[in-house]
């Protein structure tokens, strides 16, 4: 089947970058139309699945509900996180869509930055957007996640985040066979490190093909080779909430609770 469909495209003309950016505008088309027609049918009327929540039910599940239902507090972690990840984003270039699906499968490596993944995953949509993602040839080699905290752990939440775009860039038609993930956990003050990014890199190259946590100044990098069945495992346990197969389940982690800006609100709800 795989042969058929090459040799298909070789014969229309059509490019395997051109292939999948047809299948991802048709996706997009699908979603406007469905949208058009009114509400989705998962939770809370939501047409696709956004990696983040889904690493965010590994915290806490209710904490996800709550902020579908009260609406997102603005905290002060939150606006610093922001103002981060938009350092992050101080060198990079805007390019068109096309433009980028074309130098994605240039021989020379390209830094995808908060590129939007979107693909079907079983019955439902999956979305989400990577801080950066390391293409040549094709083929995604690592994806990059940056964490802003002073704990310096790796924690479920974010090996789930990752994952997910690992599924995520496998159902949209690319080889995850040789994919990284590299999560960033940085030190809150070397958040406007403008050198930050360039250490990484070179820690990540210089590591070659091998899970390690390795040290740079003022953070630390989790390097994990992407692993397809424990992804979609954790993403499996997910999606029962969005469809509406169970409720929200809570954190027993009492800590997790202090600091959480919907602490009376979920009291109430679970009263």
């Amino acid at each position: 089947m795989a042969l058929n469909n090459d040799l298909g495209m070789l014969m229309s003309g059509i490019s395997n970058w051109e292939q999948q950016l047809k299948d991802y505008d048709s996706l997009v088309e699908d979603l406007a139309k469905e949208r058009e027609r009114g509400k989705g049918s998962l939770k809370f009327g939501r047409l696709f699945i956004l990696a983040s929540d889904v690493a965010e039910q590994y915290f806490c599940e209710k904490k996800v509900e709550m902020q579908y239902l009260q609406g997102e507090v603005e905290t002060e972690a939150k606006t610093l996180g922001t103002e981060a990840h938009e350092q992050l984003l101080a060198d990079s270039m805007k390019i068109k869509r096309q433009e980028l699906w074309r130098k994605i499968y240039e021989s020379k490596p390209i830094f995808a930055l908060e590129m939007l993944l979107l693909a079907r995953y079983k019955d439902i949509v999956l979305a989400g957007r990577p801080d950066s993602v390391l293409f040549q040839n094709g083929v995604p080699l690592v994806v990059f996640e940056y964490k802003f905290s002073k704990s310096g752990a790796a924690f479920m939440t974010h090996h789930v985040q990752a994952g997910t775009y690992g599924i995520l860039l496998s159902n949209m038609g690319f080889d995850t066979s040789r994919l990284f993930y590299a999560i960033v956990i940085v030190d809150p003050k070397a958040r406007d490190d403008k050198q930050l990014k360039r250490r990484v890199v070179d820690a990540v190259i210089q590591n070659g093909t091998k899970e390690a946590i390795l040290k740079i100044e003022n953070a630390g990098i989790h390097f994990h080779k992407f692993n397809q069945k424990d992804a979609e495992k954790a993403l499996d346990w997910a999606t029962e909430f969005w469809k509406k197969s169970r409720e929200a389940i809570p954190t027993t982690n009492l800590n997790k609770c202090r600091g959480c800006e919907y602490i009376e609100d979920c009291k109430k709800s679970s009263a």
